[in-house]
């Protein structure tokens, strides 16, 4: 018989007490110096001025034009025992282009991309607390501090790293800026650090830029939105005068373009013929090679796209198409076909293929499901359509990439579905299989790419991209189900920005990064629909398109923050091909937003709305508002390998600014496998990494349990699953909250109601202290006790 491995019980075990925190030891590195008594050693750095007149240590820029500063040595005290936590206080004032790896008894410890145990920093594209002090905070691995009272350890400085190389010279970039700062370190036994009497000022209250925050035609507005017509002009003229084979993406670009009445030149007759050539040219190069409709190297992620962007192109103007379909053009052997016959062969192919080689992250899947499978079908219903699929099956595979269905993976020849994606001819990516019933969108709007997501998340433009994939002709309504499915999936992003400054001091919203399970870098960039210049959409794309209320206040909160045109600056100033398609649709967006009436709403983490509490159970997370406290967790953290008990926070406000990975209670049932965590200093990289970084990792050898998966879903150790580290249910404590998961389809989970202050947080209801509680499958409750973790004085 299976167990639950947590039961009600076991509750108080995993609760704050007051009083149990203990700071076992502190570094203050600047004070110190060298020496002293925790043997500070310095390597290519010194003390500077800091944060609030504060020293501070830094290490220099590689002497040698390499990936590696230098290093600040010393020895800290832990518990031989207990589990230990380790904070840095850090400025939060400054943005680093950099990396800041702990190495403790010679072992790194921490994963340098994405693992559950983290970098000690990652650097910042932007200032994370302006005007304030930070403390990041990790338990160190067992390993490390079993059996010991002190360490020997290092904080080692190195460039940046670009994520998606695979060859560690491209990976691992050189360090050619100094590191953050360094002021002190802490040892602890919870992960709620003491930190009274430490200066650490606070988050910069910003102001709103200068202006009046209107949509006006005037200044600035009218110098930026010419500045957008001149920018994409420009790129359409180069692509008109280019003397190569275009892009597939440059071709639906122009066939955009043709349709935008704010500018004389898209009814330039050569728009239409450099597009009519460029499927030319593309039907010459497929004739030669029928692979490229999986590796065309003109387009980005050419396995998620196929033909699907030539098919995009003949859907803005179906009409104009139609009496060039029927000419002759070169074909194989230096033959002559129509053109329709090569846009169908090709156009069949992308759909044909992509049906089999779909994608489970939701991002790709919605590229691969609206391109290279719906345009694709609804490409051939223009050249042929006896070979195109009736409209109603071609358009599941969207409600499907958008979660309004269930995720059913790829084709299969019987007509059946495979809950699985990539293929079965060797290219598959993601081995990721799913059990009957998995939504690639949470109910309450959230993507499900294992667990919450930051960047990534941002799939507003995406689902717009889908909705207008569906309208009928250029104008015309799409399909109302996605459109309410982007008003939802647009809405729920919206808990998920809060107040901070932007990179000059002006009052804006960010996008919360620090707890996201893909995300690298943070914070987030400014958004309050939409990133701006992301190289995406425009910033209204969702409210345009919706009309939805709330999303139409969001975007109008932009303007009112005097946000809108600073950042369309940006995004016309970004460069690249990319960029300049992000610009398309802005000018319209603008003009659709100045006649929308005044809306009321604003985000929800913005000063002076209403406290609240959000969670999303399918994805373990929470957003909580308390007065001028801003909180976020995922109680779900990066256990895509297995049970590995730990989860992410990020806290803002009176109390200080934190960013904690920290413990959490799991419950769930043993599956009888484990994964053994392999000595590998970059997990999703060749193990070569270790010889060129020159280290071990400290937390090689623990064992993970896997938990039972779903019927139907065979595990395998140390392949990425949904289910490997998956619990029905996740408490975590930290900070004064007590937050409890129920994250089972199907069953409740009882659970005793902690010492707290006045309501349940989530639902408002009043619950004693003391008392069980039956959540039901898929619910969150949140309580608050006042008195742990109480402010510094």
């Amino acid at each position: 018989m299976r167990t639950l491995l947590l039961s009600s019980v076991m509750v108080s075990a995993v609760l704050a007490v007051p009083g149990r925190a203990r700071t076992i030891d502190h570094v203050a590195l600047a004070r110190e110096g060298a020496g002293g008594q925790h043997d500070v050693r310095i390597e290519n750095g010194g003390a500077s001025s800091g944060g609030l007149g504060q020293r501070a240590l830094r290490i220099e820029a590689a002497v040698d034009g390499g990936w590696r500063g230098g290093a600040i040595a010393f020895r800290i005290e832990v518990d031989p025992v207990k589990p230990t936590f380790f904070t840095s206080r850090l400025w939060g004032g400054e943005a680093v282009d950099g990396n800041l790896t702990l190495i403790c008894g010679g072992k790194q410890v921490g994963d340098r991309l994405l693992s559950d145990y983290d970098q000690l920093d990652y650097g910042a594209k932007h200032p994370p607390f302006p005007g304030a002090f930070f403390y990041r905070t990790y338990r160190l691995p067992d390993a490390v501090t079993k059996g010991r009272s002190t360490i020997d350890c290092a904080i080692e400085a190195s460039g940046p790293i670009f994520s998606y190389a695979n060859d560690f010279k491209k990976f691992q970039l050189a360090m050619s800026t100094p590191s953050r700062g360094l002021y002190d370190l802490f040892t602890h036994d919870d992960p709620w650090l003491d930190i009274t009497g430490l200066p650490d000022g606070t988050v910069t209250t910003p102001t709103k830029r200068s202006g009046e925050g209107k949509i006006a035609s005037g200044t600035p507005g009218s110098e930026v939105l010419g500045k957008i017509r001149a920018r994409i002009e420009g790129t359409v003229n180069g692509l008109l005068n280019a003397q190569r084979p275009l892009g597939q993406h440059e071709i639906a670009f122009l066939a955009h373009f043709r349709m935008k009445t704010w500018t004389k030149l898209a009814r330039d007759p050569r728009v239409l013929a450099t597009i009519v050539k460029g499927l030319d040219d593309y039907a010459a190069a497929y004739a030669k090679n029928p692979d490229l409709v999986k590796f065309d190297k003109a387009t980005w992620n050419p396995d998620w796209f196929g033909f699907g962007p030539l098919g995009e192109a003949l859907t803005t103007d179906p009409a104009a198409f139609e009496p060039l379909l029927d000419q002759s053009i070169a074909w194989k052997d230096g033959g002559t076909t129509t053109r329709r016959a090569a846009l169908t062969q090709m156009l069949l192919a992308s759909r044909e293929w992509l049906r089999t080689h779909r994608r489970f992250y939701t991002n790709q899947s919605m590229i691969v499901d609206c391109w290279g499978i719906y345009y694709a079908n609804r490409g051939l219903a223009i050249v042929a359509p006896d070979k195109a699929m009736p409209e109603d099956k071609a358009r599941r595979y969207l409600y499907e990439a958008i979660g309004i269905e269930e995720w059913r993976g790829d084709d299969l020849p019987d007509g059946g579905h495979s809950y699985d994606a990539g293929g079965p001819d060797g290219t598959k990516a993601q081995p990721y299989k799913v059990a009957k019933g998995y939504h690639l969108v949470t109910r309450k709007g959230l993507t499900r790419e294992l667990g919450y997501v930051g960047n990534y998340g941002e799939v507003g433009n995406w689902v717009a991209a889908i909705y207008n994939a569906t309208r009928p002709a250029p104008g015309q309504p799409g399909d109302p189900k996605i459109r309410a499915q982007l008003a939802k999936i647009a809405a729920a992003r919206g808990y998920f920005r809060y107040p901070t400054a932007d990179d000059d001091g002006f009052a804006a919203m960010r996008n919360m990064a620090d707890i996201g399970w893909r995300d690298l870098k943070a914070p987030g960039e400014i958004a309050y629909v939409q990133v701006a210049h992301a190289g995406a959409s425009s910033p209204f794309q969702a409210a345009v398109l919706t009309a939805d209320p709330r999303l139409v206040g969001y975007a109008q909160q932009m303007v009112q923050d005097n946000q809108l045109w600073p950042e369309l600056e940006k995004a016309v100033a970004a460069p690249g091909f990319r960029q300049a398609y992000g610009l398309l649709d802005i000018i319209d967006d603008v003009q659709a937003m100045t006649a929308m009436p005044a809306r009321p709403e604003r985000l929800p983490m913005t000063a002076g709305q209403p406290d609240f509490a959000f969670a999303d159970a399918e994805d373990g997370v929470v957003a909580i508002k308390r007065g001028d406290e801003r909180f976020y967790a995922s109680l779900w953290w990066r256990g895509n390998r297995g049970v590995s008990k730990l989860g992410r926070v990020w806290l803002s406000g009176p109390r200080g600014n934190r960013i904690a990975t920290v413990p959490v209670a799991t419950g769930f049932v043993p599956s009888g496998l484990f994964w053994t965590r392999p000595d590998k200093l970059v997990l999703l990289k060749d193990a070569s990494f270790n010889k060129d970084y020159g280290l071990s990792l400290a937390e090689a050898g623990e064992r993970l349990p896997l938990a039972q998966p779903p019927e139907g879903i065979a595990l395998t150790p140390g392949e990425d699953s949904i289910y490997a580290g998956r619990g029905e249910n996740h408490i975590l404590s930290y900070a004064g909250y007590t937050i409890a998961v129920n994250m089972s389809d199907t069953k409740p989970f009882l659970f005793t109601v902690p010492r707290h202050q006045g309501q349940e947080l989530v639902s408002g209801q009043t619950m004693e202290a003391g008392t069980q509680v039956e959540m039901a499958p898929r619910t969150t409750v949140v309580f608050f006790d006042p008195q742990i973790a109480a402010p510094t004085p």
